[in-house]
C-alpha cells in the first residue's frame, strides 16, 4: 500500500516536472503559500508591538549609526561587483571594470527589490553585457557563476555557524539540539570540501548542468569566490547590526546566521525584496533582541540597503540606455540628408 502510494506520488511529480505550465502553477502556489504564512506570522508579531515604541526606537538610532550603515552598504555593493569580475574571468571574457560594476550593481538592486532574480537581474545584465558583444549563453554563464559564488559564501558561513554556535537553528519556540545542527553543519562543510576536490581534479573543464555548459574555476579562483561572498554577507549584516542600539559584538555571529536564513527565505518566496518574509524571519530567529528595536532597525535598513540604491540604480541604468542610444551612429544616408537640410 505504502509502496503504491509512493509510486503514484513519484509519477505525479514526474508529470509536474515535465510540464512547464504545471511547474509555473506549482511555483506560484508555493510562493503564495510562503507569503501567506510569512505575512500571517508577521501580523501576529506586530500585533504584540506598539508602533509608538517602534517610532521611539527609530528616533534613538543616531546619525553616526546611520552613516556607518550607509558606508557598509556602499562597501557591500562594491564587493558584489567582484562577483561579476570573477565570473567574467572564469568564462575568459575581458570586460572593463566599469561595465562589470554597472551590470552587477543594476542587476542586484533590481533583483533585490523586485524578486525573480533570473528575470529582473538577468535582463539588466543581458542589456549591458550584450552591448559589449557577449552572447546570451555567456551572460547566462555569468549569472550562474555569480549565483554559485553567492551560495558558496552562504553555505560556508551557515556550515561554520551551525558547528560553532549552539542554538543557531531556532525559530520562535522551536529549536534543534546542538548535535542535530552540528551534524547539518558538518554535512554542508563536507559538500563544500567535495566541491573543492572536484575543482582540484577538473579545474578549467566544461560540465553540463541542466542543459547549460559551465566552466569549472581553478582552486585559487574558488578561494576568491569564497572570500568575496563571505565578506559581502558579513558586511551587509554589519550594515543592519549597527542600526540596533545596545547590541554587544557577541551577538553578531548569531545575527549573521539569522540574516542568511531570513534573506534566503525571502529569496525562495520570490517576494519583492523579500518584504514581509525577511522581517518576519528576522524577528523570529532573534527572540533575544527587543522586537520594537529590531523592527525599527529593519525598516531603516530596508530604506538604506534597498530603496536608496534602487533609486540610484534606476538613474544609472536609464543614463546608460540614453548614452547608448545617442552614441549609435546614424546611417550614411540619413547623415547626408541631415547635412543637406542643415545647409
Amino acid at each position: 500500500m505504502i509502496f503504491r502510494w509512493l509510486t503514484g506520488a513519484a509519477n505525479l511529480l514526474a508529470r509536474v516536472a515535465a510540464s512547464p505550465r504545471a511547474r509555473a502553477v506549482l511555483g506560484c502556489a508555493v510562493v503564495i503559500a510562503v507569503l501567506w504564512i510569512a505575512f500571517g506570522a508577521l501580523h501576529e508579531i506586530l500585533a504584540e508591538l506598539s508602533w509608538s515604541d517602534v517610532r521611539a526606537d527609530l528616533a534613538r538610532i543616531s546619525t553616526m549609526r546611520i552613516l556607518s550603515s550607509v558606508a557598509l552598504t556602499i562597501i557591500s555593493y562594491i564587493v558584489l561587483t567582484g562577483y561579476d569580475v570573477v565570473s567574467l574571468r572564469i568564462i575568459g571574457r575581458s570586460i572593463g571594470y566599469g561595465t562589470a560594476a554597472l551590470a552587477s550593481f543594476t542587476s542586484y538592486i533590481f533583483s533585490h527589490n523586485f524578486g525573480f532574480a533570473a528575470l529582473t537581474g538577468g535582463a539588466a545584465r543581458l542589456r549591458i553585457y550584450g552591448r559589449r558583444g557577449l552572447s546570451f549563453g555567456e551572460v547566462a554563464q555569468i549569472m550562474t557563476m555569480t549565483g554559485v559564488t553567492f551560495w558558496m559564501g552562504v553555505l560556508l558561513l551557515i556550515g561554520i555557524g551551525l558547528v560553532a554556535l549552539p542554538g543557531t537553528l531556532a525559530i520562535g519556540s522551536w529549536h534543534a539540539s546542538f548535535c542535530q545542527q552540528a551534524a547539518v553543519g558538518v554535512l554542508i562543510l563536507a559538500v563544500l570540501t567535495g566541491y573543492l576536490v572536484l575543482l582540484h581534479r577538473r579545474a578549467g573543464c566544461a560540465v553540463r548542468v541542466f542543459g547549460w555548459t559551465l566552466i569549472l574555476p581553478s582552486l585559487s579562483t574558488a578561494g576568491v569566490q569564497f572570500l568575496l561572498a563571505a565578506v559581502d554577507l558579513i558586511v551587509v549584516t554589519a550594515a543592519l547590526f549597527v542600526l540596533v542600539p545596545g547590541l554587544q559584538m557577541s551577538a553578531f555571529p548569531l545575527m549573521v546566521i539569522a540574516y542568511l536564513i531570513a534573506f534566503l527565505s525571502g529569496l525562495l518566496a520570490h517576494a519583492p525584496g523579500g518584504v514581509g518574509v525577511f522581517e518576519a524571519v528576522m524577528l523570529l530567529t532573534l527572540p533575544q533582541v527587543d522586537r520594537a528595536t529590531l523592527l525599527a532597525a529593519l525598516l531603516l535598513f530596508r530604506f538604506i540597503y534597498y530603496l536608496v540604491p534602487l533609486t540610484i540604480g534606476i538613474f544609472m541604468f536609464a543614463s546608460h540606455e540614453v548614452h547608448v542610444r545617442t552614441a549609435i551612429p546614424k546611417p550614411s544616408g540619413a547623415s547626408a540628408i541631415t547635412d543637406a537640410q542643415d545647409s
